[in-house]
């Protein structure tokens, strides 16, 4: 079990290996009520609860979004991709709504505004660009002058896709219609992570 977070008379835990969000109603801890299962995630490093949308924000290690929220029907609705924190641990969540996040590679602390939203649909040290978003059928990211490589995670947090490819890629795959996560990563070590929408 890693990471804990208290919220009203609530005390949640972290699973790593489990890949689950448990918590114990207060005083008594005697019986855990499963809050949330996160798909595609493994090795949690920490969690913090968001009560009012009814969520949780869960770090990892060795994954290309470092960061995913999950609600409680178990689905990814939110993240942080490494290219914006590269290697995140600890987390808390103020009153105020900011998401506090430890990074070990950069030794820095983080304050997110989560009111401002994560999902970056431009560049982080990677020229980007996807045909359309949202797309019908199939979708084609140009990174010009590039090799690279390219994840693709459901909203679930699960993968459905990786290859590499040279300046330009296509996705034409038989995946139903919602939103995709695309993690695109050249071999310098730049990245860029877009979200786009399948109709």
């Amino acid at each position: 079990m890693t990471g804990l977070s208290a919220s009203g008379n609530r005390l949640y835990l972290g699973s790593r290996n489990q890949n689950r969000v448990y918590y114990y109603t207060l005083p008594g801890i005697v019986s855990r009520q499963n809050f949330t299962y996160m798909t595609g995630f493994s090795t949690t490093c920490d969690i913090a609860i968001n009560t009012t949308d009814n969520v949780v924000w869960a770090s990892s290690e060795n994954t290309s979004l470092c960061i995913k929220c999950y609600d409680d029907d178990n689905t990814m609705v939110d993240y942080i991709g490494i290219d914006m924190i590269t290697n995140a641990r600890g987390m808390a969540l103020d009153p105020n709504g900011y998401l506090w996040v430890s990074d070990i590679d950069a030794d820095k602390i983080y304050k997110i505004d989560l009111t401002e939203g994560i999902e970056d649909q431009g560049i982080q040290g990677l020229a980007v660009v996807p045909s359309s978003n949202p797309f019908s059928g199939a979708v084609t990211i140009q990174a010009p002058g590039t090799t690279a490589s390219v994840t693709v995670f459901d909203m679930h947090g699960r993968q459905v896709e990786n290859d590499n490819f040279q300046e330009s890629w296509t996705w034409n795959s038989s995946a139903p219609a919602g939103n995709y996560v695309f993690v695109i990563r050249d071999d310098q070590g730049a990245s860029a992570t877009l979200e786009l929408v399948k109709i």
